[in-house]
């Protein structure tokens, strides 16, 4: 028997969620894919600060330490964070949780210790212990920052990881070196084909965080009049240089994704202090997704906290898919309601369970609260005779794995997946 087989053997399980019912629905074992999450290095996590452990897994924490243009806030003190978060539901959830696993009090510093020595003294079987509790089978992983290789990024999770392309570093690398839009375009392309033959299965873009999410479709000497105006502001991040040319790479990645035969993955809605918030709604890419229908898009949070616009659109348009992460596991107690509206509006079929997540801890958790919202959710609906624990069932097989991986051409991994249920 693996360590990781005889895990539960050694810690409390969470096999049944606290306040569960004991009869009806139960989705304890059907797998999970987090369909949008971040990399990390398990020696990074492991030298990061022990008392910030809790901090660094909430919304609050999240936006404090790090932004989309790689800007920081603070606060006026450590204090005032940590305050904030003894209060989180999501950071006290993570406490009692992880407590019970590592067989401590569910106190800050009790947990952050055992956490760390635990993780430290062997990642491998720490993290295996959890995503086994979690039934967590594969990772969609970004590539964006840090920029981890998958068979590396593998190594760390161990459990299969995806690669996810965000094409915003792409403009980055590239632009320096270019001399005019012509020459961008045409470098920029050759990397994103070339990343469809590299274990690329989605391209992801963030630009509703630099300009924002009304993409035009802009004539060729407007967008190379604002690439040399772009280029002599030094970079400058405005809407009238920047977007012109952004605009148009995203409509090359939506073209070169379509005839490679990969989605594309939109951050929607809002994030941190970066975002451009004035034009971040899903709304704001109607246009786009309806010049778009013939090819899969999906709105990465489902345009939180807006995500009834972004349930609407993938309920209008056919090829518009939704991923739940921030909605799981940062809207807490008011996860239900939401995940209820995006069933509710979207086609279940639509839906794919992601954390949005770099800490693995919380990778973990997000997955055990998702899985059991969604029983308390479809329960309801049984007990509503909308359908039965059959239909129930496949719905949630769907949103928490088996969608995510048909819609990325995954197909080989749906019987292993399935049996492991």
């Amino acid at each position: 028997m693996s360590s990781r087989e005889s895990a539960d053997d050694e810690v409390g399980s969470t096999e049944e969620p606290l306040g569960a019912e004991q009869s009806g629905l139960s989705l304890r074992r059907i797998p999970i894919v987090d369909v949008h999450c971040h990399g990390w290095r398990n020696r990074s996590v492991l030298g990061l600060p022990l008392d910030g452990f809790l901090d660094r897994v909430t919304l609050t924490g999240s936006c404090l330490t790090a932004s989309a243009d790689g800007r920081q806030l603070t606060t006026s003190s450590g204090d005032d964070l940590r305050r904030l978060t003894d209060a989180t539901p999501f950071a006290l959830a993570m406490k009692h949780r992880l407590a019970g696993r590592l067989g401590v009090a569910p106190t800050r510093s009790e947990v952050s210790e055992a956490r760390h020595a635990q993780y430290g003294a062997d990642p491998d079987a720490y993290l295996g212990r959890l995503f086994d509790d979690a039934d967590l089978r594969g990772l969609f992983v970004e590539d964006g920052s840090p920029r981890i290789p998958s068979r590396e990024m593998e190594e760390e999770a161990g459990i299969p990881v995806f690669r996810v392309a965000r094409i915003e570093r792409w403009i980055e690398d590239l632009r320096e070196t270019c001399r005019s839009f012509d020459e961008l375009e045409e470098r920029f392309c050759e990397l994103a084909v070339e990343a469809t033959r590299d274990n690329l299965i989605a391209f992801k873009s963030i630009i509703g965080y630099i300009v924002g999410l009304d993409v035009g479709e802009w004539n060729i000497s407007d967008v190379r009049a604002a690439f040399r105006r772009w280029r002599d502001s030094g970079w400058a991040e405005t809407r009238e240089d920047a977007k012109p040319v952004r605009d148009a790479l995203l409509l090359r990645v939506l073209k070169i994704a379509r005839e490679t035969d990969r989605p594309v993955h939109i951050h929607s809605g809002a994030g941190d202090s970066s975002i451009i918030l004035e034009h971040a709604r899903p709304k704001d890419l109607f246009q786009l997704l309806k010049n778009h229908t013939d090819q899969p898009i999906v709105l990465i949070h489902s345009g939180w906290p807006w995500v009834e616009e972004g349930a609407y659109l993938a309920g209008v348009f056919p090829n518009v898919y939704l991923d739940t992460s921030v909605t799981t596991p940062w809207y807490s107690l008011a996860m239900d309601q939401k995940l209820e509206t995006l069933l509710g509006l979207a086609s279940p079929a639509k839906i794919m369970y992601g954390s949005d997540h770099s800490d693995p801890d919380a990778i973990w958790l997000s997955a055990v609260l998702a899985r059991e919202s969604l029983e308390r959710i479809l329960r309801v609906a049984i007990d509503r005779s909308w359908f039965d624990e059959s239909d129930a069932t496949e719905i949630a097989r769907g949103i928490l794995g088996l969608n995510a991986l048909t819609l990325h051409g995954l197909d080989d991994r749906l019987l292993a997946l399935s049996d492991a249920s």
